[in-house]
């Protein structure tokens, strides 16, 4: 059974895709599980291509209705969503913050029950690069019996929606109102200043993931945001003052 209300609010993100058959199978899967939409990074093909319809099927209907969205840099697709899932074949190694990853089987805890979601896709070629991974919120791989884990774009499209979307586990994992988005994006951005003034950038994206990861709760919010507004300012008043 497809969670409904997920469904309608994710968007599949497509980073420079490559093949046409695969974005063929990809609107084919987008109209399977009914997703909002798709937003496509600079394709490396026309959209209209005889091929992409051939193997697009009823998927057609979503360029047809203009639910594909084409667009220049992937920070223009993010911005239509208000939380973000990059997808990545390669582990994490030793002191890599960036790439540390949650379980496919995981991600529905922790997905946000209001506001856009967007699932990132890399090229087909050699998937996102680091700065994209740092423009999402959570990182997540997939996990196979053997080392080689690199798939097929449109097989891997498949497995990660049917894995999110599914309702067998209900989203949240603590009870209580759930923190707004916007206002831990507000908390992050304390963190963002405080990591750059005391020349810190990984810390930033260690406490991004671990923020994005812990379904936060209004009150616990409130006092998180205070105190980072407090670090901010305590912080970067110093340094301003060392520099004057």
């Amino acid at each position: 059974m497809v969670n409904d209300n997920l469904r309608n609010r994710l968007w599949i993100i497509l980073v420079e895709p490559e093949g046409r058959i695969n974005f063929g199978f990809i609107l084919r899967l987008a109209k399977n599980f009914g997703v909002k939409g798709i937003c496509v990074v600079n394709p490396k093909f026309s959209l209209n291509d005889e091929e992409v319809k051939r193997f697009s099927s009823r998927g057609i209907d979503y360029l047809n209705e203009g639910k594909v969205i084409v667009a220049n840099s992937l920070k223009e697709c993010l911005s239509r969503t208000s939380f973000t899932i990059c997808t990545t074949a390669k582990t994490v190694k030793e002191g890599d913050v960036l790439r540390h990853s949650i379980s496919l089987k995981a991600i529905k805890f922790i997905i946000p029950s209001k506001g856009d979601v967007g699932l990132v896709f890399g090229r087909e070629s050699v998937g996102l690069s680091r700065d994209e991974l740092a423009q999402c919120d959570v990182i997540t791989t997939l996990e196979t019996s053997t080392d080689y884990n690199v798939l097929n774009l449109s097989h891997a499209v498949a497995i990660f929606l049917y894995e999110v979307l599914r309702n067998s586990i209900p989203t949240g994992l603590v009870y209580g109102e759930e923190c707004d988005q916007g206002i831990v994006n507000v908390i992050l951005k304390f963190i963002e200043d405080i990591s750059r003034t005391l020349e810190l950038p990984s810390a930033y994206v260690a406490l991004k993931h671990v923020f994005k990861r812990a379904s936060l709760r209004r009150d616990e919010c409130s006092v998180i945001y205070k105190l980072f507004k407090k670090l901010r300012y305590m912080i970067v008043e110093a340094k301003g003052k060392e520099q004057a």
